[in-house]
């Protein structure tokens, strides 16, 4: 019954309400954000709906959780009954006290990620849970904070106050762009997961520690034993060894960018065939098979017509690789399989993959003639066109560039097999050569 009228009592019973209507007019709101929207009409990855439904709600649910456990401690010192109760430690007094406004500060983060995967029609993963469990863990941080400040301070002061300081600190964090490291120890995750991505521990621990030391300092100054110079020396030593913490978290993520470490390729995959092998997300649902066999068309195509054309170990898609700048070799190859839903565009990537310049620096005429041809013997010239239509209309002789081009691919599929290849090669050497010119050779 005393559990109950704790409950019934608790101002986070009658805050709970507002709180969530707040939450649910948040993630309401993030229907406008393409973010968002492009992660339910993409391949499904919870961890990357988790990120985004939490990143609203991080500054809210700490904010709510400082100024409820202020505003409890409060209560307690007004009632005296922090002083009183000798039969249970004050540590049980406080978690019995705080319970409710943690709960309400975890139901403000559980509820948009239940409604974002709910609307996502995705399964939780494990894979999904360490921001949720860390933003869960600093609720009770900020409530620890809370409580000892409102034993302090009277409540009526402590707690709006901390709730709006919490708000406001956590909140710029994330939108300063001046200094990025606050961002990676606020709690705040803002950067958000692409597909395939996860957050390692040693991206996590910083946001724990930095407010968890600053808890455990706090909750270490609850205890109070009877000498005074005992008292002093505990909470002197608790009080240094939180401040070093949060000065070595600060130094640790002082150099990271705007984005902090991150893990990639996590994504289960569906992979067919061998050397190459072509590997595939699961949540793509993709014909495997199928892309193996166009890349292998186009590969075997061009190597017929005398191109030294490379046969890759393994083909991913870059949808696994995030945003991390995976770049192909001779040996693995990265492709846009996923979005290549056209067979011919998927010979057209494979294509772009074979053919090799010996420079880093290209003319406009000569190396788009020569990787034309290598398009039109891999069936996949009707697309390599179209593409370069649109990139060519950033010059003003894009007309005259498609004529060129059309033109010497026309003569050298004229020219007997054996000459075609030979071409090719002195093709390659002449784009390279005209770099830098504006007409070809």
């Amino acid at each position: 019954m005393r559990r109950f009228a704790r409950w019934r009592t608790s101002s986070a019973l009658w805050l709970a309400p507002v709180c969530l209507a707040v939450v649910l007019l948040y993630f309401k709101s993030m229907h406008q954000d393409p973010g968002y929207t492009d992660l339910l009409d993409g391949p499904s990855w919870a961890p990357s709906l988790v990120a985004r439904a939490l990143d609203t709600c991080y500054w809210l649910a700490y904010a709510v959780a400082v100024a409820l456990g202020a505003w409890e401690a409060g209560r307690l010192k007004k009632d005296r009954i922090w002083l009183l109760a000798p039969a249970r430690s004050r540590h049980r007094i406080a978690a019995e006290t705080l319970l409710p406004g943690v709960m309400v500060g975890w139901g403000m983060l559980l509820l948009p990620v239940v409604m974002a995967l709910a609307e996502a029609g995705t399964w939780p993963t494990v894979d999904a849970l360490p921001l949720l469990i860390m933003g869960m863990l600093l609720v009770c941080a900020y409530a620890t904070i809370g409580f000892t400040i409102g034993l302090r301070v009277h409540r009526a002061v402590s707690a709006p106050l901390l709730g709006a300081a919490v708000l406001y600190l956590v909140g710029w964090s994330a939108s300063d762009s001046e200094r990025l490291w606050p961002r990676h120890i606020s709690g705040q995750y803002t950067e958000g997961l692409l597909f395939g991505e996860l957050v390692p521990f040693s991206g996590l621990w910083p946001h724990l520690l930095f407010a968890g030391s600053l808890a455990a300092f706090c909750a270490l100054a609850w205890i109070a034993p009877a000498a005074k110079r005992a008292r002093i020396a505990l909470r002197s030593t608790a009080c240094a060894a939180a401040l070093a913490v949060m000065a070595a978290c600060v130094a640790h993520v002082h150099s990271w960018g705007a984005v902090g470490p991150l893990s990639v390729n996590n994504a289960p995959l569906d992979c067919a065939g061998d050397h190459p092998r072509v590997c595939v997300p699961q949540a793509v649902q993709a014909d495997v098979g199928g892309l193996r066999q166009e890349i292998t068309r186009a590969v075997a195509a061009l190597r017929d017509a005398g191109v030294a054309a490379p046969v890759p170990e393994a083909v991913n898609d870059t949808l696994a690789a995030g945003r991390s700048s995976t770049r192909s070799t001779g040996e693995q190859w990265w492709l846009p399989l996923s979005k290549s839903v056209h067979p011919e565009t998927v010979r057209l990537n494979a294509v772009l993959k074979s053919v090799r310049f010996p420079c880093s620096r290209t003319d406009q005429v000569n190396s788009r003639s020569a990787t034309l041809w290598a398009a039109t013997v891999a069936g996949a010239d009707e697309r390599y066109l179209a593409w370069q239509k649109q990139q060519l209309q950033q010059f003003q002789n894009h007309d005259e560039v498609m004529d060129v081009m059309k033109r010497r691919v026309a003569k050298a599929r004229a020219l007997p097999k054996e000459q075609q290849s030979a071409w090719y090669e002195h093709e390659l050497m002449k784009a390279c050569a005209n770099a830098g010119k504006d007409t070809a050779s």
